[in-house]
């Protein structure tokens, strides 16, 4: 073929290229809201990776009800085909989106990095073009913020090969997890349930700070509001480093996503019909954008008074939240 491009769609959320690549596949389909409604409530900080994801982020690939899975070992593309442009074409051409890590020093596209610094960051391809010898891509380009472009496939095949343990030197040479390919596509899920005893019991642990229970994560963690308030009060007496705005961006998308949880709660009975729930959550969400802005700001500036004014009013809107959202769980209807 010529050109292929997979659909791809809004995004529901954002922050990290795993919440956009998955979520611009299927969130054309109305029966996806169920499902992230359900989720994406608690959150959670991983001290080794040092910021703040919802919870079972590592999860998220095998557990979309609409997208099916595939893991391709590097060692499997090098043995069957001749190239991986070649892998990713063809897969493409079944169907399947292709998600990757490459360097992004060897990726124009990547203002920040190209031919600048290297960076290691998962890239989400869905479409090629033979003619200008191109694929489409999407991630968190644009300093942090989730876009679309394109790159040549000599990108991708020098941002593959480069990553490697002496540019790298926290990639171990028996873990296979850099290398590794994955392919998504969609698969007919039929019904997917809103689960009001989930959503409320989601609440409660976020709000608690509750850890939720692992099979296998052995990273420490910190939880629900703990991790909000953890990113604002970790400095100590210490002058507080730039701040991670990734975090800041996810709590805004945390916030924003409660609003629209709220309102389909309403809609469909499930929730008192109370419009001050919704307003009174759309304000915090609105706080948490400043606060957002803040972030940015105090980035440039390293004014030491913006960064106290972060702390406070983080805790006067959690504070604020806690009484919402225990106010939304005990009005829920099971």
């Amino acid at each position: 073929m010529t050109k292929v491009i997979l659909p791809v769609h809004n995004t529901i959320i954002d922050t990290f290229n795993i919440y956009g690549s998955i979520t611009s596949i299927i969130s054309n389909n109305e029966k996806c809201f169920t499902w992230i409604y359900n989720n994406f409530i608690q959150l959670r900080y991983v001290y080794d990776w040092n910021t703040v994801f919802f919870d079972n982020h590592h999860l998220l690939m095998d557990n979309c009800p609409w997208l099916n899975h595939h893991v391709i070992p590097k060692f499997i593309v090098q043995r069957k085909w001749n190239c991986l442009t070649q892998f990713i074409k063809e897969s493409l051409d079944n169907g399947s989106y292709v998600y990757l890590y490459i360097d992004r020093f060897h990726l124009s596209a990547s203002k920040s990095n190209f031919k600048k610094k290297s960076n290691l960051h998962e890239i989400f391809i869905y479409g090629y073009n033979n003619e200008s010898e191109e694929f489409f891509i999407a991630d968190n380009l644009a300093y942090g913020k989730y876009i679309r472009a394109v790159c040549t496939f000599e990108e991708i095949e020098k941002g593959y090969d480069a990553i490697n343990s002496e540019k790298f030197p926290y990639i171990s040479s028996n873990n296979p997890f850099f290398h590794n390919i994955h392919l998504f596509n969609l698969k007919e899920e039929k019904e997917y349930n809103i689960n009001i005893p989930q959503i409320a019991e989601s609440i409660k642990n976020y709000l608690d700070s509750a850890p939720s229970i692992d099979l296998s994560f052995k990273e420490k963690t910190l939880f629900g509001q703990e991790s909000i308030y953890f990113s604002v009060n970790r400095f100590e007496d210490q002058k507080p480093e730039p701040l991670d705005i990734r975090a800041f961006h996810l709590f805004w998308e945390h916030k924003k996503l409660m609003v629209d949880r709220i309102n389909y709660l309403i809609k469909e009975n499930y929730l008192s019909d109370c419009n001050y729930f919704v307003e009174n959550y759309k304000s915090i969400c609105d706080s948490f954008e400043y606060i957002r802005n803040m972030a940015l700001k105090y980035n440039i500036t390293q004014d030491l008074k913006l960064f106290n004014k972060i702390q406070l009013r983080v805790r006067d809107v959690l504070k604020e939240e806690m009484s919402v959202l225990n106010e939304v769980r005990d009005n829920l209807v099971v």
